[in-house]
């Protein structure tokens, strides 16, 4: 693990940077509507101050409709915190279920993305020691390109359950590409070897399985894939 640090390599990077622009465009939405709100307001005071009755529906919806911004941004602040600080420790012991609630939860910023159904196994809690920034960006890739093809009224059921006793199992049930794609490409297979994870599409089933091992191996290669 001593060269753990020189796994963000140009790959995570380019995932960064992507998931970053989405939640920059969601922090940007929000404080547009805030914006008209705050103007709609603005010219309601106006139309008070010239003698005109305001009808005071329309001033509690304005008040509403800027609160319920202000905590979608907070919200999605919360989201973009932990994504940042998925790079804290290369190698950590995870939830899986945590890295996948933010997965779906930083895929939902992209205006072509579905619904996702995230659904626990029996049993204990799915916990792994991997690469959590490595890992998150290959479930990402996966979620954002079955609804690049699905779009926004589809759903992706993902579950979670164990293998056997050294392998987690993900499963991505509603997985679809076109004809002409494959998934993994040369860039999530370069980042999945990494840190051992195992990928395998069926077409037939639209499912796509994703293979974790309990405990990281030996690092493979420094991980500046490019």
């Amino acid at each position: 693990m001593d060269n753990a640090k020189e796994w963000f390599g140009y790959d995570s990077l380019a995932f960064f940077g992507r998931v970053n622009g989405s939640i920059s465009h969601e922090l940007k939405n929000v404080m547009a509507i805030i914006s008209e709100t705050a103007g709609l307001l603005g010219d309601l005071s106006e139309l008070a101050r010239g003698g005109k009755s305001i009808d005071p529906e329309m001033l509690t919806s304005s008040t509403d409709s800027i609160i319920e911004e202000i905590q979608r941004g907070f919200t999605t602040i919360r989201q973009m915190n932990r994504f940042a600080h998925s790079v804290d420790t290369p190698v950590a012991s995870v939830d899986l279920l945590e890295i996948l609630d933010l997965v779906c939860n930083l895929s939902g910023y992209l205006s072509f993305a579905g619904k996702t159904n995230l659904q626990a196994g029996a049993g204990t809690a799915a916990m792994a020691q991997t690469c959590p920034f490595i890992l998150q960006a290959i479930l990402y890739q996966a979620v954002v390109q079955t609804f690049q093809n699905t779009g926004p009224r589809s759903k992706l059921d993902i579950s979670v359950q164990p293998k056997n006793e050294s392998t987690w199992r993900i499963l991505l049930d509603g997985f679809y590409l076109n004809d002409l794609e494959v998934f993994p490409d040369d860039r999530i297979t370069r980042m999945a070897t990494l840190i051992g994870v195992s990928i395998n599409h069926d077409r037939s089933s639209d499912r796509l399985e994703i293979e974790v091992p309990v405990s990281i191996g030996p690092v493979q290669g420094n991980g500046a894939a490019g």
